[in-house]
C-alpha cells in the first residue's frame, strides 16, 4: 500500500506522520519526499479497511496537510520501473556496479552474455564473471567520459563500454557512485545495421543497390542507372531477367524510391501471377491503383491480353488518375528475344509494355560483384542464426567466380548457407563449398589433345579471374605464381 500525503514543507512533518503509524504496528517499507510537488509518500503492507479509514482521518488532522489518498506507486518506483523497462528494451546488455565492483542492477541480456542467471548476478562482484577486469580496483572517477575494452566470454567477442556515473551531495558537488557497463556484441551490431538496411525507407531502398561492393560490374551499374531513370517515367515497363536474379527485390526498391519522390505513401505494389488472371479478375486489379506487376506476363491468357491492350491504349500520357495504377509492369524470366519469339505473347502487348525495358543481369555476368554479394549473404546468415561471422577464403572466392551459376542469387545463397554448416572454423574454404571447380565449366577434349584442352581450360580460368585482379602482379600474387609466368600466359592467350 502507498499513501500520497499533500502537505506543506515544514520541519517535523515526516516525524508526525510516522508517529501516527505506530499504533497500527505498521512495518514501514518506503518513505520519500517530493518537494517540488509538495508530497510525502509512505509505503507499507496493506491495512484492514476500517484501520485505513481511521489512519487517513488522523493524517488529515495534522497541521499543514491538505489531502491524503492511496496510490499504486511512488515517483521513485515509477522512475525505477521506467528505467528498467528502457534498459531491457535495449538490444545490448547493461550492468550497473558500485564502487566495489558489485552488481547493483543488470538486464536479462547482460546476464545471458555473461552466461549466468540474473538472480545470481545481482549482489556479486562483476569480476567473478569477467575475470580479465578487476572491477573492485577500478578508479571509476578517473575514467572520465568512459573507456572501451574488448573481452572474449563463452567463445563470443564482446565490447565493454564502461562509464562512471555521479550524484550530487548536500553541497551540490558531483560524487562518483559507481559505473555502468554496456555490453555489445558483433552479432547484435550486425543485426542493428541489417535492420537499418531493411527498414522501409524509400530513399535508401534503391540506394542499397548502389553500394560500391555490389555495383562493381558494368552490367549492374547500367541496370541501376535505368532503374533510377524509371522513377521519373510514367509508362508501363517490361522487367526481364533469369530465375532468382532479384527482379522482385529491385522492383520493390524502385517503387519505394518512387513513393518518396512523388509523396505517394498510400500507393501499393502488387505482384500477381499472370496465369491466375481471368477477364473477370483483371479489371478489378487495374482499378485498385498503385503498381501492378504481372509475373510471367507471357502466360497471360489471350482474352486478358486483349483487355490489357485496350486498357493501356486508353490511358493518357500521364497515368495519375485516382482509380488507375501509376504503373503496369510485365515481369518475365525470358530474355527480350525469346519473349518476341513466343507465340503466346502478342506483339502489340509486348511493344506496349516495353515502352521502358529493364534487364536484370544474371550472376555469371556480375563476377566483380560476387565478393560483396557473398559478404552480404554471410552477414545476413550470421544475424539470422545468431552465429559468429563467416569469412570467405581466397580459394573459395576463386571457386565461386569460376562457377556458371544457373540458379543465380538463390543458388549462391544456398551454396553459402551449406558451406557455413560444413566449415569447421570461421573461414569458408573451397572444399566447404557444394560445388567443384570441375563443375564450373564444361570440359571437352579439344582435337584429341590433352595439352590443347589443358591450355584452353587454363585460358578460361585466367580470363575469368583477370577482371577481378586487373594487373599481372595482382593476379600472380593471388595465384601464388611468378609475375613473369602470369604475364607470359596472359599474352599467349590474348587476354592482355
Amino acid at each position: 500500500m502507498r499513501l500520497e500525503v499533500r502537505c506543506e514543507d515544514r520541519v517535523g512533518m515526516a516525524r508526525e506522520i510516522l508517529d501516527l503509524l505506530v499504533p497500527y504496528h505498521i512495518d514501514m517499507r518506503r518513505i520519500e519526499v517530493d518537494s517540488r510537488a509538495g508530497c510525502l509518500y509512505v509505503g507499507f503492507e496493506d491495512l484492514a479497511f476500517n484501520d485505513l479509514k481511521l489512519l487517513l482521518a488522523d493524517i488529515r488532522r495534522l497541521r499543514g496537510v491538505t489531502d491524503v489518498k492511496t496510490v499504486h506507486y511512488t515517483p521513485s518506483e515509477r522512475e525505477q520501473h521506467a528505467l528498467h523497462t528502457l534498459l531491457e528494451a535495449l538490444p545490448d546488455g547493461v550492468v550497473a556496479v558500485d564502487l566495489k565492483g558489485c552488481v547493483t542492477m543488470a538486464t536479462h541480456q547482460a546476464a545471458q552474455d555473461l552466461g549466468v542467471a540474473l538472480e545470481d548476478l545481482i549482489g556479486h562482484s562483476l569480476s567473478e564473471f569477467i575475470a580479465s577486469i578487476a572491477f573492485e580496483r577500478l578508479d571509476w572517477p578517473a575514467l572520465g567520459s568512459g573507456v572501451t575494452k574488448r573481452v572474449r566470454l563463452n567463445g563470443q567477442l564482446l565490447l565493454l563500454e564502461m562509464q562512471p556515473f555521479f550524484v550530487s551531495n548536500e553541497n551540490a558537488l558531483q560524487v562518483c557512485a559507481g559505473g555502468v557497463v554496456h555490453i555489445r556484441s558483433a552479432q547484435r551490431l550486425g543485426r542493428q545495421a541489417s535492420s537499418l538496411r531493411k527498414a522501409p525507407d524509400a530513399e535508401h531502398a534503391l540506394q542499397g543497390f548502389l553500394k560500391p561492393s555490389l555495383t562493381k560490374s558494368a552490367v549492374m551499374k547500367r541496370c541501376l542507372a535505368f532503374a533510377k531513370a524509371y522513377v521519373a517515367n510514367d509508362s508501363p515497363m517490361l522487367l526481364t531477367g533469369e530465375f532468382a536474379v532479384g527482379k522482385k527485390r529491385l522492383l520493390e526498391a524502385i517503387f519505394q524510391y518512387w513513393q518518396q519522390q512523388h509523396l505517394e505513401h498510400d500507393a501499393v505494389l502488387r505482384f500477381v501471377p499472370a496465369a491466375t488472371l481471368t477477364p473477370q479478375t483483371l479489371p478489378a486489379h487495374l482499378q485498385q491503383g498503385g503498381w501492378l506487376a504481372l509475373l510471367d506476363v507471357e502466360l497471360l491468357s489471350d482474352e486478358c491480353q486483349q483487355l490489357l491492350i485496350d486498357w493501356l491504349k486508353e490511358q493518357p500520357s500521364r497515368l495519375f488518375q485516382i482509380e488507375a495504377p501509376s504503373r503496369v509492369i510485365g515481369v518475365s524470366r525470358l530474355a527480350d528475344e525469346a519473349l518476341r519469339q513466343q507465340d503466346c505473347l502478342r506483339d502489340e502487348l509486348y511493344f506496349l509494355l516495353s515502352a521502358f525495358q529493364l534487364v536484370v543481369p544474371p550472376l555469371r555476368d556480375r563476377k566483380e560483384d560476387l565478393l560483396g554479394l557473398c559478404t552480404d549473404i554471410l552477414e545476413e546468415a550470421c544475424e539470422r542464426f545468431n552465429d559468429a561471422a563467416s569469412v570467405l577464403s581466397k580459394d573459395a572466392l576463386a571457386t565461386l567466380k569460376m562457377h556458371h551459376w544457373p540458379g543465380n542469387l538463390k543458388e549462391l545463397e544456398s551454396c553459402l548457407y551449406q558451406a557455413r554448416q560444413v566449415a569447421s572454423q570461421g573461414d569458408i574454404e573451397a572444399q566447404d563449398l557444394p560445388i567443384q571447380v570441375g563443375q564450373t565449366m564444361p570440359i571437352e577434349l579439344i582435337d584429341g589433345s590433352l595439352d590443347k584442352t589443358v591450355k584452353a581450360y587454363e585460358a578460361e580460368v585466367l580470363r575469368k579471374l583477370y577482371p577481378q585482379y586487373p594487373s599481372t602482379r595482382k593476379l600472380a600474387k593471388f595465384l601464388n605464381v611468378s609475375h613473369s609466368s602470369i604475364a607470359n600466359k596472359l599474352k599467349d592467350y590474348g587476354i592482355v
